[in-house]
């Protein structure tokens, strides 16, 4: 098989993979938190303040630009936040660990709720102090809808390509024709594949048959479709891993405590981010960062460990893996391995195509950008693409874009409008499908 090279070798040409699906790494809503209560100066106690006492939403939306201030004697002291039953963080978490920054705040990860119309808490301990704020969602009972649509490797329009099923209110699209709902239900269009789910990761291998990996208090499990749609029982997996882990590909989880694992064996420790995502040949590709960098680790078709392919580079530790040898940083830098793509980038999406030539969308103050990389890791400037979109769109897959106001784009053009969440890959023939939800909360 070809894989690419090591990114020392490569020359960028310079400028959501899943930016929703980054592990225990959080993408920090730059949203201005509610005025915060003065905390008291440095004492030989500890105080912890949520800046707001209550934090509402929708089954729809999640909370965001939530933050915990530590004050006094713990200012540095690791910060444990849960939240109650009814509500996890985005990733599917109910619990985040955090470390205050300069003035001791510590920003929280999107809050999502699983049922609407409940009151739950979210509860921040350290060592010596606990703090409690309020959770509240209304009731919905809209029904929203799942849509795919597709486009040919021309770019054509493909309308057999075209679903429209009902999807219970709140579902979020984590694969082709695959929703997680608040509630934990996984779906694969309107047939449920199982119940309890607290965090999924889907994706189509290169026969085009579907996979789907998820989480639940047994476990993580894999299970499949053919081309056509058939269940494929004989490539049942079940492994155990902790309960809390985070799906981030096909056979990859990331634990609470920062262990990245292939099944139920661990790759690494000490992991902050986390993506994978199999290529032409099925080989899974695991990109991840801990302290000291950025890393690539790969298996086989026959899952043997491919140590031909194992990259380390040298990345900032906040930066966020989102796809294969990519990261992002919290400064906004854009890399491969080691070099820097572009800078000022607010959201990237990166995948793998039928010929393992690397594709990167990214959003900027410019708008959304395509650049590409050949199987050798040679920059492909006849596959740059640029287009306006707003600043505030979320790279969802390769050329396309879902914006705050709710427009799914491919390139500048309209898909639709009213979107809700959105998740994009492209398959054995480079077609390209997104799936989304659609419709009022």
């Amino acid at each position: 098989m070809t894989t690419s090279p090591e990114p020392s070798a490569l020359v960028p040409s310079g400028p959501s993979r899943r930016t929703v699906l980054a592990g225990a790494a959080w993408t920090l809503p730059a949203v201005a938190a509610a005025t915060v209560a003065p905390v008291a100066s440095a004492s030989t106690t500890t105080t912890l303040t949520f800046d707001r006492a209550i934090y509402s939403g929708t089954v729809c939306t999640d909370i965001t630009g939530a933050s915990v201030t530590v004050d006094g004697a713990a200012a540095s002291a690791v910060v444990t936040v849960s939240t109650s039953t009814g509500y996890r963080f985005a990733n599917g978490a109910s619990t985040f660990v955090g470390v205050p920054d300069e003035t001791g705040r510590v920003p929280l990860p999107a809050i999502r709720a699983q049922v609407g119309g409940t009151t739950g808490t979210l509860t921040a301990t350290t060592t010596d102090a606990t703090a409690v704020a309020t959770l509240t969602v209304p009731a919905s009972t809209n029904t929203q809808n799942l849509r795919r649509r597709m486009w040919t490797n021309t770019g054509a329009g493909s309308a057999a390509g075209s679903v429209d099923i009902a999807a219970p209110t709140g579902s979020r699209a984590v694969g082709t024709l695959v929703t997680l709902d608040p509630s934990g239900i996984l779906r694969r269009g309107s047939s449920t594949i199982a119940t309890g789910v607290t965090s999924a990761f889907a994706e189509v291998e290169r026969s085009n048959y579907l996979t789907v990996t998820y989480v639940d208090a047994t476990g993580m499990h894999r299970r499949m479709w053919t081309d056509t749609g058939v269940a494929y029982p004989s490539a049942k997996v079940d492994a155990t891993v902790p309960a809390n882990s985070v799906a981030v590909g096909t056979f990859v989880t990331l634990g609470p405590d920062g262990v990245l694992r292939r099944l139920d064996a661990t790759i690494d420790s000490g992991v902050t981010s986390a993506f994978a995502e199999l290529d032409k040949n099925n080989y899974l590709n695991v990109t991840y960062v801990t302290a000291t960098g950025m890393h690539r680790r790969m298996w086989t078709a026959a899952g043997t460990a491919y140590t031909a392919g194992r990259v380390d580079e040298t990345v900032p530790g906040d930066s966020v893996a989102v796809g294969t040898l990519l990261t992002l940083g919290a400064d906004g830098t854009l890399r491969k391995g080691g070099n820097t793509v572009t800078t000022g980038v607010t959201s990237a999406f990166a995948e793998l195509d039928m010929s393992n030539y690397l594709n990167v969308t990214y959003v900027d103050g410019t708008g959304m950008h395509r650049r590409m990389w050949t199987d050798t890791g040679v920059a492909f400037p006849t596959g740059d693409v640029d287009a306006t979109v707003p600043t505030d769109s979320i790279a969802v897959g390769t050329l396309l874009t879902l914006g705050a106001d709710g427009i799914l784009r491919k390139g500048a053009s309209t898909v639709a409008a009213g979107v809700t969440s959105a998740f994009a890959e492209l398959d054995k023939d480079n077609a390209s499908a997104v799936t989304y939800v659609d419709g009022s909360c």
